[in-house]
């Protein structure tokens, strides 16, 4: 984002379901920006899928493991995570294997999935403004399988 200021705010989320899930990108940007955003965003999840670090997932597993924890200092956060895990999980891991599953997840399993993510997964774009830039679904998809 910095380095090219191609968007003013982007951010990507996973959602878990019992059977399935989604990777979400979401980025603000100009319509000159469009097309290039959305090639370097693909690019850099394929470069990620091949290069990520140990200390990149040590990060990561540590922001989850506070998020985590700071959220049971909040009812509705407390609330939001019992529904969630009964309804992917039909029952409520203790924080401490909750902690363990986070844990136990490596470099390895990360490229893995990363992996997974850019050569199988169906994707799908929704856009809203300005979006004469924008690349076609199929090229996007092309770039993804690449």
């Amino acid at each position: 984002r910095e380095r090219r200021g191609l968007c003013y705010t982007i951010f990507a989320q996973a959602s878990a379901y019992a059977d399935t899930g989604m990777m979400t990108i979401y980025a603000g940007t100009g319509s000159e920006q469009l097309g290039e955003l959305a090639h370097v965003t693909i690019d850099e999840l394929r470069k990620a899928a091949d290069t990520m670090t140990d200390e990149e997932v040590a990060r990561a597993r540590a922001q989850m493991k506070a998020g985590l924890l700071m959220g049971l200092e909040s009812p509705s956060s407390r609330a939001e995570r019992l529904a969630r895990l009964l309804s992917i999980w039909d029952r409520v891991p203790s924080i401490d294997e909750t902690i363990q599953m986070i844990d136990a997840v490596g470099t390895r399993e990360m490229r893995d999935y990363g992996t997974q993510l850019v050569s199988r997964a169906p994707a799908a774009m929704a856009l809203y403004g300005p979006v004469s830039g924008a690349p076609a679904l199929d090229d996007l998809r092309s770039r993804l399988a690449a």
